[in-house]
């Protein structure tokens, strides 16, 4: 027996967080991965403050969340569970604005613009509002890596992009859009639960470096973004995954806020 039940310290008071853990993963944002026995996975923000493992017990100490301004974005995401679309099938994603993966359904969309880039041309497709969900479709037949992003002007300027496969094992990079600010897949490949994910942020195209890059999830408890990144010199980053489904890279620069969308099957 190597597992063992996981507390959590909330000021001076002991809560059990998770039973039988037999993993567990410190990052470097200060977020601990744990899975243990049962198959059930869970980050939280908190350092480890005792090992007992001849009890089996393992005390992690709360950090708490510091008071963020908050602030909208805008994100894509497919209209399919299968993380792609088969060839022949229209590409449809849905455009939603809000915070952490979660819409504001009282912000209102200011004449967004979708594109589509091919060869290195973006070409605007079409935005509609389906019964008060943004939806943005390619209706043309393609086979292989779609590449996709929104522009949303205003006083504040946003981005949100995306890679989206149609069809199967489609392998081949992400090349920048040529956008003022830009997340993209360091080396786009299948992204797999329990491997590291790299991306790059490019201003003006080029590599922006000690940038702030917030990551969530889809299923996160989290109010705020529980993953938080800072690009080196070449303005690459790196997020061990840790949840299912999709994951969304946010950064901000001056008066713009981009977005990425990682877009899994699983």
């Amino acid at each position: 027996m190597c597992e063992a039940n996981v507390y959590i310290d909330r000021s001076g008071q002991e809560e059990l967080l998770m039973e039988g853990v037999d993993r567990i993963i410190p990052g470097e944002d200060h977020s601990i991965f744990l899975e243990n026995i049962f198959g059930e996975r869970r980050v939280i923000r908190a350092r480890i403050k005792e090992m007992e493992l001849v009890h089996h017990r393992i005390i992690l100490e709360e950090i708490k969340e510091a008071p963020t301004k908050r602030h909208l974005e805008i994100w894509l995401e497919p209209n399919t569970k299968h993380g792609h679309f088969h060839p022949g099938e229209e590409v449809c994603l849905e455009l939603y604005k809000g915070y952490n993966m979660r819409s504001d359904k009282e912000s209102e969309f200011s004449n967004p613009q979708a594109f589509w880039v091919n060869n290195g041309v973006a070409e605007e497709i079409g935005i509609h509002d389906y019964h008060g969900t943004m939806k943005v479709s390619l209706t043309r037949e393609i086979d292989g890596m779609v590449h996709l992003y929104v522009r949303e002007a205003g006083e504040q300027e946003h981005y949100a992009a995306t890679l989206v496969e149609v069809g199967h094992h489609q392998h081949h990079g992400m090349k920048p859009a040529g956008l003022p600010l830009e997340i993209i897949p360091s080396d786009h490949s299948h992204a797999r639960l329990g491997e590291s994910y790299a991306i790059q942020v490019l201003k003006a195209g080029r590599p922006l470096a000690g940038a702030e890059v917030r990551v969530t999830y889809s299923s996160t408890q989290s109010r705020d973004y529980p993953h938080r990144l800072t690009t080196d010199e070449e303005g690459r980053a790196k997020l061990f995954l840790t949840s299912r489904g999709n994951y969304l890279f946010s950064v901000s620069d001056n008066n713009i806020i981009s977005t990425f969308t990682l877009i899994k099957s699983f």
